[in-house]
């Protein structure tokens, strides 16, 4: 990440990196490595090319409160890398796939400030990584959305058919990132995915009618403006009535953000997880967007995972809604053992309502689909949740032959799922 809180310069002292950027840095690596094996798991593939694209490199290198030197996020992709070759190979000689595997790689780092720039190339020229076979590292001194077109027609010209990519925009603040950016990305290149952090309490501390002035031109630059302003924020910010004190106009305001910035930049999915410093009030988000549901699911699958991050909000199918039915604040999601089993009870109780508002049976795949950007459930999860409510006769779960399932694990997206004819009648909640 490069922003005004750092500074690079040759021969200078690394800047002190704090604990939550470095457990966003291990859920990128391990994002990264798992895609990449995704990829690969074709037995008849003998490759892929992909570009990785750093917006905000920043200088590649830091260290930590007790003095350890520890890259940065251009080091993270080059380790991933390395970390996803190696476990492909594994992973072929296991299935007994004979046949080589490589991963053509192009890696753009894109930093403004002209000392980090510096610095960053002086890191690369230094990393092993950066001169391995099948692996190209082009950095680039400048703006990221000066850069972006001529790293999109790279892409084009490289990967014709594909484009697969991953963008990492790891801005300061949440100003540096114009969302018509993002839009275009998703455009060009359909199988893209974005890591964009968002520092939304920043934004939310900033909102007041003294700052009206200053954020609406704020809003439009990064291409919010025509779906939001200061005064609709305001409005939501004065007509709290719960009681309940800032923190529910805050998340309020977080979720109406978070849908629309899914919504103007183009990606159909959305992953919105909150990262809060342990020596700050000012949490911030890291949103990964896709237009594929693969990327959605497996983004979910590495926060359950390793459990880094947490997301305050709804468990089952109200992720974004930040007050429950009853007007208390909802679960604060720190995806560890109780989260599993509060999302489990949250999903067994939303999966009927859900079926009784559609009036009729529905494939459970479209079920996934559908409420891929309600929940933080990953796929293992719902459908633990459904064969559980199966078994307990609240759902009909029947294969395209009619059959039922024995495991959990074996529910496939084609199998129908509805309420039977005897709950029809139970009431609908609001």
């Amino acid at each position: 990440m490069g922003n005004k809180g750092y500074v690079w310069s040759l021969g200078g002292p690394l800047p002190v990196i704090d604990d939550h950027s470095l457990a966003k840095h291990e859920v990128l690596r391990s994002y990264l490595v798992n895609y990449l094996r995704i990829l690969a798991l074709s037995a008849r593939s003998e490759g892929i090319r992909v570009t990785l694209v750093d917006g905000f490199a920043g200088g590649g290198r830091y260290r930590t409160s007790q003095g350890v030197e520890v890259g940065g996020s251009p080091l993270v992709l080059l380790h991933a890398l390395r970390e996803a070759r190696a476990k492909i190979v594994l992973d072929r000689q296991a299935r007994g796939i004979r046949t080589p595997y490589t991963i053509d790689a192009h890696i753009h780092l894109v930093e403004r400030t002209p000392s980090s720039c510096a610095f960053l190339r002086k890191v690369i020229d230094e990393s092993p990584e950066a001169h391995a076979p099948q692996t190209q590292v082009t950095v680039h001194q400048g703006d990221f959305h000066q850069t972006l077109p001529a790293i999109l027609g790279d892409i084009r010209v490289r990967q014709r058919r594909t484009g697969r990519s991953v963008f990492i925009l790891d801005q300061y603040g949440w100003s540096q990132v114009n969302l018509d950016s993002v839009r275009q990305i998703f455009a060009e290149l359909p199988r893209a995915e974005v890591f964009l952090t968002w520092m939304i309490d920043n934004l939310v501390n900033f909102l007041s009618e003294k700052t009206v002035g200053a954020l609406n031109p704020a809003l439009q630059r990064i291409g919010l403006g025509d779906a939001l302003t200061a005064e609709h924020l305001l409005t939501i910010k004065a007509a709290d009535e719960t009681g309940l004190g800032d923190l529910t106009w805050r998340r309020a305001i977080q979720s109406l953000m978070t849908d629309q910035i899914r919504l103007s930049s183009g990606a159909t999915y959305s992953t919105p997880f909150y990262i809060v410093p342990r020596n700050s009030r000012r949490g911030y988000w890291l949103l990964h967007l896709a237009r594929h549901l693969r990327a959605n699911e497996e983004m979910k699958r590495i926060h359950w995972q390793n459990n880094n991050l947490h997301h305050p909000g709804g468990s089952g199918f109200n992720m974004l809604g930040y007050l429950g039915g009853n007007g208390q604040l909802t679960f604060d999601n720190r995806f560890d053992q109780h989260a599993q089993q509060v999302t489990l009870e949250a999903l067994q109780e939303d999966i009927p309502q859900r079926l009784r508002s559609l009036r009729g049976p529905i494939r459970f795949g479209d079920l996934v689909q559908h409420t891929a950007n309600e929940t933080p459930a990953c796929l293992a999860q719902l459908q633990e949740a459904v064969f559980t409510l199966a078994r307990e006769r609240q759902l009909m779960l029947t294969t395209q032959a009619g059959a039922a399932r024995r495991t959990a694990h074996s529910v496939a997206e084609d199998d129908l799922i509805e309420v039977p004819p005897q709950l029809w009648l139970l009431p609908i909640r609001s």
